[in-house]
């Protein structure tokens, strides 16, 4: 019920919880965090407390069921893996004049909100400045940076942490019945996201992580078939993302064993056969390290991402 469903950030939801017991709710959040760790479960489950007729998250209420259903009328989402723009944050500022529809405070969502654009964000800082007292915002974003500081001083601002390595494992071995050797892989390359996690058991992307292994780290090297990874890997911003850190965690493997010489501290411990660090130079290392980063960096300009992921995997192609 409520908060119990959610695995970690006991500091957060008690914080929350002690703001609205206390009558003491900020007219804007900022949940600031790495993605995939339960940052808009939080929101909406607080949501299910705020909107709730028994003001517990019942769970079995009217507005709980439709907050479940994602159809309560007094919960206006916005955001998405594209750029935010200013068409929807008017939409935003004419809606917080109206009052609420069936409660008495209306949740406005922005998920993503680091890729508002910048006319997008002049309107949502004018709407922030003096909103109806009936309106919370929740901006939910993976990189704080990104949000002007005009923006965040307006918010009440909570941070959340990566998930331990045995909560995930609990979580992979109970909700979604995975074996133990399964569940302490992905607890490892997960890097402390549920949603990353998920990600992984899906066997199309399991199987592509390994072909990416092969072929950046000079296993398998076939230009061909790094083009045709490329189109697949660019499908979608967070698809993208995925693969790229997966490929930032594999040189990171590399390089912290041949610095301190433990190969207990490698995450992808399934492919450690295909990572010969005793043959890799550490200057090849770390400048493909650069590589990795300077890639992760581009994909928050409006770029081709088929084209830059080509490039990268070439790149570190001709490195191998």
């Amino acid at each position: 019920m409520g908060f119990d469903s959610i695995i970690g950030h006991e500091k957060q939801k008690s914080m929350l919880l002690s703001l609205l017991e206390k009558e003491r709710l900020p007219h804007a959040f900022l949940f600031s965090g790495p993605e995939g760790i339960g940052k808009k479960k939080v929101v909406l489950e607080f949501a299910k407390h705020i909107l709730c007729d028994k003001g517990f998250a019942c769970g079995v209420c009217r507005p709980c069921i439709k907050v479940d259903r994602g159809s309560h009328p007094d919960i206006l989402q916005v955001g998405n893996e594209e750029s935010i723009g200013i068409e929807q944050s008017r939409s935003i500022s004419k809606e917080v004049y109206e009052y609420p529809y069936e409660s008495q405070r209306r949740i406005i969502i922005i998920d993503n909100a680091e890729r508002m654009t910048r006319e997008a964000k002049n309107a949502l800082l004018k709407t922030l400045e003096e909103p109806p007292s009936f309106n919370i915002f929740f901006l939910i974003t993976p990189s704080e940076r990104d949000i002007p500081l005009t923006i965040r001083s307006r918010c009440m601002r909570l941070v959340f942490s990566p998930l331990h390595r045995e909560q995930l494992k609990e979580y992979f071995k109970s909700t979604l019945l995975v074996n133990n050797e399964k569940a302490e892989l992905l607890s490892y390359i997960s890097h402390g996201s549920i949603g990353s996690g998920l990600f992984w058991t899906m066997e199309e992307n399991f199987s592509l992580r390994r072909k990416i292994a092969e072929l950046v780290l000079g296993k398998n090297k076939s230009f061909l078939r790094a083009s045709v990874i490329a189109e697949k890997v660019a499908k979608s911003q967070r698809e993208m993302t995925m693969f790229l850190s997966f490929i930032l965690s594999l040189y990171r493997d590399v390089y912290c064993v041949r610095e301190c010489g433990d190969t207990a501290m490698i995450v992808n411990k399934d492919i450690r056969e295909l990572l010969e660090w005793e043959k890799i130079n550490l200057v090849r290392i770390k400048t493909s390290i650069q590589r990795i980063e300077h890639t992760i960096n581009l994909l928050r300009y409006n770029v081709n991402k088929w084209l830059i992921f080509e490039n990268l995997m070439l790149r570190l192609m001709e490195s191998a």
